[in-house]
């Protein structure tokens, strides 16, 4: 097989990116499996599907897993394809404190060979801590990534997960990642500590160096610039993981708590009854309620029409008619329809007006009347309008006169 260059491991990876993307989100995989991935994303122009599988398991896209006959992407490979699509692994705090360790340990190593004019282990030195400083920046930014897409996902639930397992993510973020990572991060923590340490021995070095071996303090510098981006970004990466982590969190230990009390009340009750409970008289809680309920916007309707409403003083119908005031004129509207339908007027609107005026009715008393007798018996309209006064409305509508049939003969119907 020709030598594999980068070259041709990136062109073999542009020319079959949609088959990684499928085997990356897929994990590990048979042979069946990866066969038919490989036939569902084979181009006219690709190679047969066994070369393609061949030079995914010599080129160490693959690698076969122990005692199975699955194949994975290796960690290093899975972890470079996943930060090109943002998905960043998760550090956890011990990992973050090995980082620390051998910081410390290099710092000593750093202040040996700058004490030793003959050592030719700085560079060494340098490049590892170089290495270790950006461990520690991109492992918690990447932590800071892999939690923003927690957020997301938690928002979004693209896996169609249940409230709870969601809920379980969040806390295991927060408990797992990012309180150790707060503790870790302190002003009064060891790593804090060390990080003051090593600083101060970079600017010794740096001075010591700048004389006799400038290229060496320049090298020094730069792993001292790297170690100010580092301090900065792991605080501003913190502080926005904590901010959207936060609330997810404080929202699941409510929900938790209330879930608990809910569970303890249930079980009591199933124990002892919800008599047990005594609500009547520890909150007043009403066991049942008939009468009718209003929504909040009803209710407050309700009470704007309480405030614009002007008080009268209150008149008793007794004391009234002994004062010598007028009796409430009542007109009875079913004898009224019967005297109508009796009559057959060839205007009934007009026979009511002239009826009701003399009986002392209200617009409201002819327009029932009117308006059932259009409903119930049988009427002729007119061909133009006309207009009727009554009192001091003015009424306009068809003349209607009556006919000897009737649609409906039950008068007390409403």
């Amino acid at each position: 097989m020709a030598l594999i260059t980068p070259q041709r491991f990136l062109r073999f990876a542009a020319e079959q990116y949609p088959l990684l993307r499928e085997l990356l989100d897929t994990g590990a995989v048979t042979e069946p499996e990866l066969m038919a991935s490989i036939g569902r994303h084979r181009r006219p122009a690709d190679p047969e599907p066994s070369t393609i599988r061949e030079n995914l398991l010599a080129m160490g896209f693959l690698e076969r897993r122990p005692e199975s006959d699955g194949l994975e992407f290796p960690q290093p490979l899975e972890r470079f394809l996943r930060y090109l699509h943002r998905e960043h692994h998760l550090t956890s705090a011990s990992q973050l404190e090995s980082y620390v360790e051998d910081i410390a340990r290099l710092e000593s190593e750093l202040n040996t060979a700058v004490a030793a004019p003959q050592s030719t282990d700085l560079p060494f030195v340098l490049e590892e801590l170089a290495a270790r400083i950006e461990e520690i920046r991109h492992d918690i930014a990447g932590n800071k990534e892999a939690i923003t897409d927690a957020v997301i996902r938690f928002q979004a639930n693209p896996d169609a997960l249940s409230l709870q397992a969601r809920y379980a993510r969040v806390i295991w973020l927060w408990e797992r990642y990012l309180v150790p990572v707060q503790e870790l991060i302190d002003t009064e923590r060891v790593m804090e500590e060390h990080l003051n340490s090593l600083d101060r021995s970079m600017l010794d070095a740096e001075g010591a160096l700048a004389a006799e071996r400038p290229d060496l303090a320049g090298g020094v510098r730069e792993n001292r610039l790297r170690l100010y981006r580092m301090r900065r970004q792991i605080v501003d990466d913190f502080r926005e993981s904590m901010l959207e982590l936060q609330p997810l969190y404080q929202r699941a230990m409510r929900e938790s708590e209330t879930a608990r009390d809910v569970s303890h009340v249930l079980d009591h009750v199933r124990r002892h009854g919800a008599g047990s409970l005594a609500l009547e008289e520890r909150v007043g809680a009403p066991v049942s309620r008939h009468e009718g309920l209003f929504g909040d916007l009803a209710a407050k309707a309700y009470l704007y029409r309480l405030a614009d409403f002007q008080p009268r003083g209150r008149v008793e119908l007794d004391a009234a008619l002994e004062d010598g005031g007028e009796p409430i004129n009542r007109v009875d509207l079913t004898t009224l329809f019967g005297e109508l339908e009796s009559e057959q007027p060839d205007d009934a609107l007009e026979w009511l007006v002239d009826s009701l005026a003399d009986r002392g009715g209200s617009v409201r008393d002819l327009l029932t009347v009117f308006g059932r007798a259009v409903r119930r018996l049988e009427t002729q309209p007119g061909s133009e309008p006309r207009d009727y006064q009554f009192g001091d409305y003015t009424l306009r509508t068809y003349p209607r006169s009556l006919t000897n049939e009737t649609m409906e003969t039950d008068h007390e119907r409403d």
